[in-house]
């Protein structure tokens, strides 16, 4: 079979299982058994797929038809312009996520020009360490710190903070959000678990059984967590800091609220996602120029 044939037999195969980006997800699957990039896969439209390919595509269409995420079956995913080593230890970078390096790079550019030196960062409940990577790339002027929780995601961030050789840039911690975090920073930037336990078993199949719970369960609400780390944030943010934290849908009010009983009067400001929801959560509780 042609490639062209069988890219298109499997963009059908995936629509008709309901499967969201059918399209480029079937281009990610193709790439990885053929060790394509996609602009070769374009250019290669007439190639005959040999029988060990052949079998090979077939094992992995048959994967994500049951409901494997592609991004275990290729062990990548792209975030931010990176290719990260991604497997079931860890969640799944997501595109909203990508928010957070955005505004994190707004905020250094304007330290930049104060000569403050050093930024100092900690990426809180790091994972795969995607936004780590991503910010110790975009602010060549910072020091991240990535801490999370669990012993096995700690694992895989080891493995792509060395494969960018970051080793001197990113210092991986393990515990419990800030409590291991030995200095103030600069920015706290977190994407944590905000699904309320409820919640959890009516999210896709593709989530529910395959990504960590640890990364999605946020508590009975699916705030507790993000509430912790409010509390701990007093006592590691330097003056003049920003807390960017990721949130849940319709959770803006109540982690407003626990901004205002942590950090009294301090300056709030909403971003929405691509879908026009509230995503991500700017927090300055002090002036910026006192950095």
């Amino acid at each position: 079979m042609k490639l062209g044939n069988a890219l298109h037999n499997i963009i059908s195969l995936l629509k008709k299982s309901g499967i969201e980006d059918a399209d480029d997800e079937s281009k990610v699957l193709l790439c990885y058994v053929l060790n394509f990039t996609p602009a070769q896969l374009f250019a290669n439209t007439d190639k005959i797929l040999t029988p060990d390919e052949s079998s090979a595509l077939n094992v992995l269409v048959q994967r994500r038809l049951e409901g494997e995420p592609a991004a275990y079956i290729v062990q990548s995913r792209e975030f931010y312009g990176i290719d990260i080593y991604v497997d079931p230890r860890v969640l799944i970078p997501r595109p909203e996520t990508e928010i957070l390096i955005e505004e994190a790079i707004k905020l250094a550019a304007k330290w930049v020009e104060s000569d403050i030196g050093q930024i100092l960062i900690v990426d809180v409940g790091t994972g795969s360490g995607a936004i780590a990577i991503a910010l110790a790339k975009h602010i060549p002027n910072s020091y991240i710190f990535g801490v999370d929780t669990s012993a096995q995601a700690f694992e895989v961030a080891q493995f792509n903070v060395c494969r960018y050789g970051l080793q001197d840039r990113i210092k991986l911690i393990e515990g419990n959000l800030l409590q291991p975090l030995r200095h103030d920073v600069h920015i706290i930037v977190a994407n944590l678990p905000y699904i309320a336990d409820s919640e959890f078993y009516k999210l896709p199949d593709g989530v529910a059984l395959y990504e960590p719970a640890i990364a999605l369960k946020g508590g009975s609400r699916g705030t507790e967590i993000i509430s912790e780390l409010i509390s701990q944030s007093r006592e590691k943010l330097r003056t003049g800091g920003v807390i960017l934290l990721e949130i849940g849908l319709d959770q803006e009010g109540e982690i407003l609220s626990l901004i205002n009983t942590a950090f009294p009067g301090a300056e709030t400001s909403l971003i929405k996602d691509y879908s026009g929801i509230n995503r991500v959560l700017r927090v300055s509780p002090r002036v910026l120029t006192n950095i």
